[in-house]
């Protein structure tokens, strides 16, 4: 007999290895700020869906600079996965949280984009507490299959949390249900999230 792992969702997890670069700590000094864009329903400082030239924290010049370095290592990790590497980051902004602070449930598939995602990630640079990613087909589901070994639970669960620390990035498709729970410290969360399009030329049809 064998056990058959079917319908997994694909998740990558690195360490970025420019994050000793980004020294975002002054952002702190700006203390507690709600800029939440419209429906969005939790309190929290974005600038969502990208960070645009005159924003009053993030330089041009930085941003441009994270997103390169931060593409380039992305690029060497599909490549040695044998995944389509010809990309655009088409969306790039920051989230920023205090106490209380946090974000409901969501997904990228719609909202900011005019085309499906390929990717989408998470840069966790100061203060990094877990995001809840939520099983696609646990609305679905008409009964808990029980819990019978440890080897089983990663199976059946409905929640996970990864393990990330500052300077962990995860990638992510766009379809996963994800949100961030209110922060208990007054300690500052900073991540910044991007979404990855794929070049036309690198399109594969599933028909």
């Amino acid at each position: 007999m064998m056990l058959h792992k079917v319908f997994y969702v694909p998740i990558f997890t690195f360490r970025f290895e420019k994050h000793d670069t980004y020294d975002f700590s002054d952002i702190a000094k700006q203390g507690k700020i709600d800029s939440r864009p419209k429906g969005w329903t939790t309190p929290v400082n974005s600038s969502f869906p990208n960070i645009s030239d005159n924003d009053r924290l993030i330089s041009p010049d930085v941003r441009d600079s994270l997103i390169k370095d931060l593409s380039e290592q992305m690029k060497r990790l599909f490549i040695s996965n044998g995944i389509p590497d010809k990309f655009v980051v088409h969306n790039f902004w920051y989230n920023v949280y205090h106490d209380y602070q946090g974000q409901e449930p969501h997904t990228h598939l719609t909202g900011c984009m005019e085309q499906t995602p390929y990717w989408c990630g998470i840069y966790y640079n100061k203060g990094a507490t877990p995001t809840t990613f939520f099983r696609p087909d646990s609305n679905n589901r008409v009964h808990q299959f029980p819990y019978q070994s440890e080897n089983f639970r990663e199976y059946f669960a409905d929640s996970l949390q990864p393990n990330l620390h500052d300077g962990d990035v995860i990638l992510f498709p766009p379809y996963l249900m994800h949100c961030v729970d209110l922060q208990t410290s007054a300690n500052m969360r900073l991540t910044f999230s991007f979404n990855l399009l794929l070049h036309n030329e690198q399109r594969v049809s599933l028909g």
